[in-house]
């Protein structure tokens, strides 16, 4: 999910961008060496050993702002919003009381697989379920031993599961749908600040930045999420010409989400109860799940 520090890293990366539109092992823009940086400039910046202002680099800063911050509304009843499905890589085929795994060629296992079993009821309920949950390490070999696991008298040899106790077997496989609700939605003021000891070079740099974000509403920070991002003006500052440091801060608002992101599995079997008058129920559907693994 997204917060500040994350917010202030996708900055800078887009910063890193547009001063560096070939890659930092290329020129920047200005043809001067920049540095790109969380945080505010040290003293060493100014005058360290290397790579500092008074030795021709420039900075760039990116800092969020104390009192910057500011709740806004999110959507009532935080509703959780699927996104799209990430299918199953495995899959279960059935004959008689025997089911066999396989998964998909050259991609990571995935998805939930499970088996419906109708017997006599004598060793294992009838309409009993199983099911697995596929691990990305998992083979069709260790997955067919997992199901089998569960079942009592179910023994498995590679990937295939023999159930003794049954007089037929039916299989199922489901993927997961990834969903995202909001926990909060909130405003936070952040300052990109350029730094140059040559009023011409903070000139071309700042003028390159603010070019560069023009035409830009929107960054995706490195969890995936995406937040708005608008400019609230820039200005020259030239209060530290006296030490040889000229500036010309940004702000920028940017109003994100901190979200909470679970990952829903698809439904494999159902059971409905249906109460009656009298104490009585009925029971449809598939009957119990032997275990959970």
């Amino acid at each position: 999910m997204a917060d500040i520090v994350s917010i202030a890293r996708a900055i800078v990366e887009q910063m890193e961008a547009i001063v560096y539109p070939s890659g930092t092992g290329a020129a920047s823009v200005t043809g001067r060496p920049t540095q790109i940086f969380r945080g505010w400039l040290t003293q060493d910046d100014y005058a360290g050993a290397d790579c500092t202002l008074n030795r021709g680099v420039d900075f760039i800063t990116v800092m969020d702002l104390q009192a910057g911050w500011r709740r806004i509304d999110e959507p009532l009843g935080r509703p959780w919003r699927q996104e799209v499905t990430i299918p199953a890589t495995v899959s279960v085929t059935t004959e008689g009381n025997t089911a066999t795994v396989a998964l998909q060629a050259d991609a990571t296992p995935a998805g939930i697989v499970g088996m419906r079993i109708r017997s006599d009821g004598t060793t294992i309920p009838d309409r009993s379920v199983a099911a697995y949950a596929v691990q990305a390490t998992d083979t069709a070999t260790t997955i067919a031993a997992a199901l089998a696991a569960q079942i009592p008298g179910a023994t498995s040899s590679g990937s295939i599961v023999t159930v003794p106790g049954a007089t037929d077997l039916s299989g199922a496989v489901g993927g997961y749908a990834p969903a995202v609700r909001t926990a909060r939605r909130q405003q936070q003021l952040f300052q990109v600040t350029v730094w140059s000891a040559s009023t011409q070079a903070r000139d071309a740099l700042g003028t390159a930045l603010d070019n560069g974000m023009a035409f830009l509403d929107w960054l995706t920070d490195a969890n995936g999420s995406t937040f708005q991002i608008e400019s609230r003006g820039n200005w020259n500052n030239d209060a530290a010409q006296n030490s040889g440091i000229f500036m010309r801060p940004f702000r920028f608002i940017c109003t994100y989400d901190t979200d909470v992101r679970e990952n829903m599995a698809q439904m494999l079997f159902g059971t409905e109860v249906f109460s009656l008058p009298g104490g009585q129920t009925i029971n449809t559907g598939d009957g119990p799940l032997l275990a959970v693994s």
